[in-house]
């Protein structure tokens, strides 16, 4: 089943009378569990790709469907709340931060979702709800069984600067997961690490998504991405080529 549908989208940037095309009449339908990778020169459009597909940017035409939510209908409070909800980043250069733990880092998401919920009840003027808040002790039981499944256990109160690279990513990896999105972007997510680090990395990633059936979606140029993912799109001059 499509997790995700592109039709046609394009995303035009103007810089004076110029007109670029980062991005154009892009077609493309990603399944449910998928491990892919999108792939291409400096300046194809897999950037761009990634932010509309992240909510971060809005395509100039066509349309862009998740789990049959078409993006276009919603405003801007709306984008931000589904990206906040459904969708997880991993970035190259890890984004913890400093000053939380491995644990307080990983339970960041549900943290901001629990707060988000209750200040939607607030405002509604409702106690309860069958969408009430996560408490306290579920999100950080929730946020140590994923520390436990990027192979943690023991590190949850260490703080990032007592982690090594790979580690650090580790704790990124579980970050993203511990919602349960719709999907994860991970954007050259191997960039800042050794070759040894990265292949652990990406081995983890992969058996992550076919425990978990999390959809990954990787931009990247890193030839051992590419090797382990089951399927690349490659793009040139913001078409699928």
């Amino acid at each position: 089943m499509a997790v995700l549908q592109l039709a046609k989208v394009s995303r035009v940037y103007r810089k004076g009378e110029n007109e670029v095309r980062a991005l154009d009449g892009v077609d493309l339908s990603i399944e449910a569990g998928e491990f892919l990778a999108i792939v291409g020169p400096s300046g194809s459009g897999k950037t761009t790709m990634l932010n509309i597909l992240g909510c971060l940017d809005s395509p100039t035409e066509g349309s862009i469907v998740y789990d049959g939510v078409d993006l276009r209908r919603l405003d801007e409070a709306g984008l931000s709340a589904y990206r906040r909800d459904r969708i997880s980043f991993v970035f190259q250069s890890f984004n913890l931060v400093p000053v939380l733990t491995v644990r307080e880092n990983v339970e960041l998401p549900l943290v901001i979702q629990a707060r988000a919920e209750g200040a939607s009840r607030l405002a509604r003027g409702r106690k309860g709800s069958s969408g009430a808040a996560r408490s306290d002790a579920e999100i950080k039981a929730l946020a140590l069984e994923m520390i436990e499944a990027v192979g943690l256990s023991g590190k949850a109160d260490r703080f990032p600067r007592e982690l090594s690279g790979g580690q650090e990513q580790r704790v990124a990896i579980a970050r993203a997961l511990v919602k349960r999105p719709l999907v994860v972007l991970a954007d050259e997510p191997t960039a800042n690490l050794d070759s040894r680090t990265a292949g652990e990395i990406l081995d983890l990633m992969r058996d992550i998504n076919e425990r978990m059936k999390a959809t990954f979606i990787f931009s990247t140029h890193d030839r051992m991405v590419m090797e382990r993912a089951r399927r690349i799109v490659s793009l040139h001059d913001g078409k699928v080529a």
